[in-house]
């Protein structure tokens, strides 16, 4: 994979903790989560944001916690990771900016937020690129992908992504609001139906290529959009969903296995380069073993949810094999309609991730 894919100013602590009021992967509010105390003193302080939290983790596994255990045990008292959750320094899109201006040192978010800076990324929300959870996390955790541009362009941006954490929260589910009242099981079934859509100029054609009408819809109103009928439908992931409660608006969910819900943990490349070479070496450490912890925790999450909706009388769909030929027939990567998008964010690359893949 990658360029080869043999894939291998001082901001005060003060205006840090003033950036905002909690808030969710997406920009819900929640006031009733507390951030970590300060850091103790440490010869280095790792000061990292993120979005999620405490009040989320049963649903969102971030593996931030098994992280900061593990680099502070192997950095032998040499390093402090002061995490601070629910979006207490500013939300997925201002946390990366913060990382490059110095005020914080590492951040995580969804690789769909990273792509402004680094487009590469993009190449990852390809419709049924991989076939599977298993496999889609086989290829995160492969020399492969180390070695790859999808960890070699974010250093041209200032950026160290961390290999391990990744904090996948599975296939995306599209979900339908109660108010649309439909389950849908093939790409026709989407006539007529407004999908919020991020910022994803993949997503968004994705979705151009069925009978739906993509509409953008910030993720903090889009609760109330679908409540209120001004978006019907959402293809966002079971832990992100739960999480914020969005799902209480839902009255089916299909299993259309698209693309994943993936989030990417970054550290500032010119402060991880200035470590000593032990203290670099605990933190890559402490962020590999954080995988298989991740993996396993939202593999039981994920199935707990589904249960849990299907409780609260959430129609559940799992396509059928025929169903999902026509969704890859539809929308599938290999369309000529991405070609113009493999050769923007890397064609080549995205041959090498193809053949990884299958």
């Amino acid at each position: 994979m990658g360029g080869s894919m043999m894939m291998n100013k001082k901001i005060s602590r003060r205006r840090l903790l003033k950036t905002g009021s909690a808030v969710t992967a997406v920009g819900i509010t929640m006031p009733w989560v507390t951030t970590p105390s300060r850091a103790a003193k440490a010869d280095h302080v790792l000061t990292f944001g993120h979005t999620f939290g405490k009040a989320t983790e049963s649903v969102m596994i971030t593996g931030l916690d098994q992280f900061k255990k593990k680099a502070e045990e192997y950095a032998g008292g040499k390093l402090k990771v002061d995490i601070h959750e629910a979006g207490s320094l500013g939300g997925q899109t201002v946390l990366p900016n913060k990382v490059l201006t110095g005020a914080i040192q590492g951040c995580q978010l969804s690789t769909q937020n990273f792509t402004p800076f680094s487009d590469v990324f993009n190449l990852l929300d390809f419709p049924y690129m991989f076939p599977s959870n298993e496999k889609f996390e086989s290829v995160l955790g492969s020399d492969a992908f180390a070695n790859s541009d999808f960890m070699k362009q974010p250093t041209t941006k200032g950026f160290r992504v961390l290999p391990g954490m990744w904090a996948n929260a599975g296939f995306r589910v599209l979900g339908i609001s109660k108010k649309a009242n439909k389950v849908v099981k093939t790409p026709d079934d989407l006539k007529g139906i407004k999908i919020r859509v991020t910022g994803s100029k993949v997503e968004q054609q994705a979705f151009k290529l069925t009978p739906a009408n993509p509409v953008s819809i910030a993720w903090g109103e889009t609760y109330q959009a679908l409540q209120q009928g001004a978006a019907d439908a959402l293809n966002v992931g079971l832990g992100p969903l739960t999480a914020t409660k969005i799902y209480e608006t839902l009255g089916s969910a299909t299993m259309s296995e698209i693309n994943f819900n993936c989030h990417i943990t970054v550290l500032s490349k010119r402060w991880f380069d200035k470590l000593p070479w032990g203290v670099q070496d605990a933190v890559l450490k402490g962020a590999a073993e954080s995988f298989e912890f991740q993996k396993s925790g939202q593999a039981r999450a994920n199935k707990n949810m589904v249960e849990h909706w299907k409780s609260k009388g959430i129609k559940v769909h799992v396509l059928t094999p025929d169903e999902k030929k026509l969704w890859v027939k539809r929308i599938g990567h290999t369309l000529p309609v991405w070609d113009s998008f493999k050769k923007k964010y890397g064609a080549t690359l995205y041959e090498q991730l193809a053949r990884y893949a299958s």
